[in-house]
């Protein structure tokens, strides 16, 4: 490990920023990381990434490299196998307006960022992976974001599922040339993954939801748990509490307690 501008970056210079089951969430560091994935481009047998490779005849390889050089942030999925699932990219086009007052340093309007494209392989569509992605990719980017889909279904996607809506007319955030694309303000988007987490709690978080679920079935089974499957537990639940929702977080607080109490 390796840490570059205070991010901690793993051998293949991807930063991991959540991992769900298999697969792993993170921010490409280099273009040279690009070269650690298995890209499977789509053809007539094989399924696979086609759409730029469709539209512009462009590899890959080169886009995600090109995206980086290009000081965009470029977000992965990943599965065990260096197998790229998804990606997305991002285009800073505003910086933070900050103020001080009184020696005190606020962020009076966050800067922005533009989604240039966001692709997910197609074997592993609907099951949340690119709404994961996009989740995990904007509260590190700590930003508001602005889209323009270039199909209805897309945009209604953007404004029904990650909390989108039509920039309006007396909107300061963004300049007036992005007044028809779709923006998600930075207040929805530091909360969004949270959101995803307590809707989709297995989807985010399969771990800790398998392990719990596993924990209760053998409580109400009366038998006998180990303090190895406790421990883990609440390591999980410890790297997990802040996605929880308070009722959520609560039940699992009193199972755990109840095993501490009986110890």
């Amino acid at each position: 490990m390796s840490e570059k501008n205070g991010i901690e970056m793993s051998i293949d210079d991807m930063s991991v920023l959540h991992r769900a089951g298999s697969i792993s969430y993170g921010l490409i560091g280099s273009e040279s990381a690009v070269d650690n994935f298995i890209i499977e481009v789509g053809r007539a047998n094989l399924s696979g990434f086609n759409y730029f490779h469709k539209k512009f005849g462009m590899p890959y390889e080169f886009l995600l490299k090109r995206s980086v050089s290009s000081g965009h942030a470029l977000f992965a999925a990943t599965d065990d196998r260096d197998r790229l699932l998804g990606f997305a990219r991002f285009e800073k086009i505003a910086d933070d307006v900050e103020r001080v007052h009184k020696g005190k340093k606020s962020v009076v309007r966050h800067s922005v960022y533009l989604l240039r494209s966001i692709e997910v392989h197609p074997s592993f569509r609907h099951i949340g992976i690119g709404r994961l992605l996009f989740a995990i990719a904007v509260e590190c980017l700590r930003s508001n974001i602005i889209t323009m889909p270039d199909n209805a279904d897309a945009a209604r996607f953007f404004k029904e599922k990650l909390m989108f809506e039509k920039v309006s007319g007396n909107d300061c955030t963004v300049s007036s040339r992005y007044k028809n694309y779709l923006l998600l303000s930075y207040p929805k988007a530091r909360v969004l993954l949270k959101i995803i987490a307590g809707n989709y709690p297995r989807m985010v978080m399969p771990e800790l939801i398998d392990s719990y679920e596993s924990l209760m079935f053998m409580s109400n089974m009366g038998k006998a748990i180990s303090k190895k499957d406790i421990i883990r537990f609440e390591t999980l639940l410890m790297n997990s509490s802040h996605l929880l929702d308070g009722n959520l977080l609560n039940e699992m607080n009193l199972f755990l307690k109840s095993f501490v109490s009986n110890s």
